[in-house]
């Protein structure tokens, strides 16, 4: 509808609204022509006598010229013409009872007040009752007597209860009148407003149209911006994996040569000097610090990318703490400086991952240890409602206000001579406090310069409880802010008010850790079985169902088993291995990382139960060979170790004496180990032998793959559907990146 027009319409109604409660004159003024002519038409066809005749013609031609003068009046001055009809009715009225003798006549007078009020308004027609009495009052009482005082008292009567009667019926008109006329300005306000409104509204959208546009233009070049950071973090991610592959193997070869010639120099058949002995001190220890710094740079990098998972379990923090002191005894000793432990007894276990949590405690320790130079180090716990918080507090020289703020950055040290004097890579506080973020829980220090530092941390003691679904799940829970480290690929996600609510049934356990702790867009409910399935799908909505599992078949299996369970709900299905799980399946009983040390061969020569008296080392390093060799030879004199350089080798050799354990590389020249552990799986001679993997790559730098992804809905998928997931599948598959075997 066109405003405009409105608004036109609305403002001639207003402006005319009390003019069109008025009459025109002009019926009035055409009734008086035609009564006119009736009456004189009526004087000559009743006979009457002349003089009579004479007069009403004259009445009849005075009514008509009345009537056209009023006319050309209205014609000319609409408002002059209304006032000439109004007087010119009771003066014909009069002279209707003056020459025709009817005094009875005079009691129309009280049409002109009605005419008036039509004609004029209201306040003409009182202007005309008091006008037409006062003239009747004059002509009553003038000496000439020209009307009855009888015929005046009746006609002044009329002209006034015409106007009474009048009134009562004016009034309400005029108050609707009003209540119209205000409405109808009102009305022209709300147009007017809408009117502006609507010009204001076409600026917004034009606005909003222009900043949709540099939105777009942003979003696409954030996405590109995004792509680029992600490729840069995954090549990022590669490089340091293949670094540490390369620092490993020989940092493996100097670590275990020079803790040969430090802690069994006689199988060299000579006596080393106190210096020397100081100096392959000296070179063991920055070897192991290389070693440990490799170790934090690879999990700050797979905490940076997302992909640090951590094993939790029940854990007695009180036997962690006891096992985490005794590692740092001895320098503590060597320094003379004492250790105490502050554990209230029966502590609860901790929810937590037993490797981590034990190298933020040795991390503590260590730095605790390096900046101690008199005193002690007491190492607390105390609990805290659901948490428990741990605090190693030393006496060293402490930590400057202005190193503190900095203290937990990656590759951060102190600014003072006293920092660069003790070393050390500026990785372990920036880790440590990584690991406890990951744990849930938060680590902060106190320290006051000359007098000591104390680290606290915080852990919670129980696990967290497991999402699910409730009559308020659609508002948020999660409004604690968070530190958690960068992940492009959640980076800048849009975060909803409600999380998608996802059952996983996860089979082979390689999905479940991963996912309920990254996933954090997603509210995932892990079962057991495919009836705890049924009861969850059936007690609360849900967005899917997540299986993971060995094989596509068994996933089809389970997946048609859900579909006629619950028909319209989708069921992925992937197969994804936890990341040792490649090794344990193929038939091994472990896989070592290297550097390999001399302590853990031994802990895997006691872990084995069978008796262990011939051992075959299969690597393509000769070095390699023999620092293995060297190694098991100081473990037991009695150990045969015998050598192999290529896969062929290695099984020609188990083919003439199986030995009682392999110790397999996977990176060989001719065959990997794989490969060769799989021949050897298909011999019943080898068979049964123990095969453990050494390489120099942790199968955890490989992210979680899975060899397919199966998704089906029993209630069908509409070709609409279909084609959004054609359009987008493509897309999000082309993102893939073909990752490396692990452990090469």
């Amino acid at each position: 509808m066109d405003m405009q027009g409105e608004g036109s319409m609305f403002g001639n109604l207003s402006a005319g609204l009390r003019s069109d409660l008025r009459f025109s004159p002009r019926p009035v003024l055409a009734a008086l022509l035609l009564f006119g002519c009736v009456l004189f038409v009526g004087a000559e066809l009743l006979l009457l006598a002349w003089p009579m005749v004479n007069r009403v013609s004259s009445l009849a031609l005075c009514m008509a010229a009345a009537s056209a003068v009023g006319w050309a009046l209205f014609s000319v001055r609409p408002m002059l013409g209304r006032v000439f009809t109004v007087v010119v009715v009771p003066a014909i009225v009069y002279g209707a009872s003056r020459w025709l003798d009817l005094p009875d006549v005079l009691v129309l007078a009280g049409i002109s007040v009605v005419l008036a009020a039509a004609l004029i308004g209201a306040a003409a027609a009182a202007m005309t009752a008091v006008g037409e009495t006062l003239a009747l009052i004059l002509l009553a009482i003038s000496p000439a007597a020209q009307v009855e005082v009888g015929a005046a008292a009746v006609a002044s009567i009329g002209i006034w209860s015409a106007l009474g009667l009048l009134f009562g019926i004016y009034q309400p008109i005029h108050h609707v009148s009003d209540w119209l006329e205000k409405s109808l300005e009102h009305a022209q306000r709300l147009l007017q407003d809408a009117r502006d409104s609507r010009v204001e509204l076409g600026q917004t959208m034009e606005s909003l149209a222009n900043a949709n546009r540099q939105l777009a233009l942003a979003n696409e070049r954030s996405a590109g911006l995004r792509a680029v950071a992600e490729d840069a973090e995954r090549a990022k991610t590669a490089f340091v994996a293949n670094v540490s592959h390369e620092f490993r193997t020989p940092l493996n070869m100097i670590i275990g040569l020079v803790d040969l010639m430090m802690n069994s120099p006689g199988i060299y058949d000579v006596v080393l000097s106190p210096k020397m002995q100081d100096d392959l001190a000296v070179v063991h220890r920055n070897c192991v610090h290389i070693s440990k710094m490799i170790d934090d740079v690879l999990d700050l990098t797979r905490m940076e990318a997302g992909r640090m998972i951590l094993h939790q379990e029940r854990v007695d923090l009180a036997e962690l703490v006891e096992r985490s002191a005794v590692m740092v005894r001895p320098l503590l000793e060597k320094k003379r400086i004492w250790l105490e432990t502050s554990i209230p007894v029966d502590f609860p276990p901790v929810y937590c991952d037993r490797v981590r949590i034990q190298q933020v405690l040795l991390n503590l320790l260590s730095n605790s240890a390096r900046f101690t130079e008199q005193g002690g180090i007491l190492v607390r716990v105390m609990r805290e409602a659901n948490c428990v918080e741990l605090s190693v507090t030393d006496s060293g020289s402490g930590i400057s206000p202005e190193d503190v703020e900095r203290i937990f950055e990656p590759f951060s040290q102190g600014a003072g001579q006293l920092w660069r004097d003790k070393g050390g890579s500026g990785l372990g506080l920036s880790v440590s406090r990584q690991f406890v973020r990951l744990h849930g829980g938060r680590m902060w220090l106190e320290s006051e310069l000359g007098i000591g530092t104390t680290f606290h941390f915080t852990l919670p003691i129980s696990p967290p409880i497991e999402r699910t679904a409730k009559a308020g799940h659609v508002i948020r829970e999660d409004w604690i802010w968070r530190e958690g480290a960068f992940r492009s690929g959640s980076a800048g996600a849009p975060r909803t008010l409600g999380n998608p609510r996802i059952v996983l049934y996860d089979k082979t356990g390689g999905v479940e850790s991963w996912l309920t702790r990254y996933a954090d867009d997603l509210e995932v409910v892990a079962v057991q079985s495919t009836d705890q399935v049924s009861s969850v799908l059936g007690e609360w909505p849900t967005s899917a169902v997540l299986l993971n599992t060995d094989s596509r078949e068994q996933s089809l299996s389970l997946a048609e088993q859900i579909g006629e369970i619950a028909p319209l709900v989708p069921v992925i299905s992937c197969s994804v291995r936890r990341s040792t799980q490649r090794a344990l399946d193929a038939g091994a009983l472990d896989h070592l990382i290297k550097p390999v040390t001399r302590d853990s061969l031994e802990d895997l020569l006691v872990g084995i139960s069978s008796p262990i008296h011939r051992i075959l080392v299969v690597d393509d390093d000769p070095d390699i060979l023999s620092l293995f060799s060297r190694m098991l030879k100081v473990i037991d004199e009695a150990l045969e170790v015998v050598a192999a350089s290529t896969g062929a080798q290695a099984l020609n050799l188990m083919h003439r004496d199986p030995p009682d354990l392999v110790l397999l590389d996977i990176g060989m020249p001719d065959m990997d180990g794989w490969q060769i552990l799989k021949r050897m799986k298909r011999d019943e001679r080898t068979r049964d032998i123990p095969t453990v993997f050494v390489s120099a790559q942790d199968t955890a730098d490989r992210s979680p793959t899975s060899s397919f992804v199966h998704v089906s809905i029993r209630g069908g998928v509409p070709t609409k559907t279909l084609l959004q997931c054609l359009l987008e599948f493509p897309r999000l598959l082309s993102g893939a990146k073909q990752q490396p075997d692990p452990a090469r």
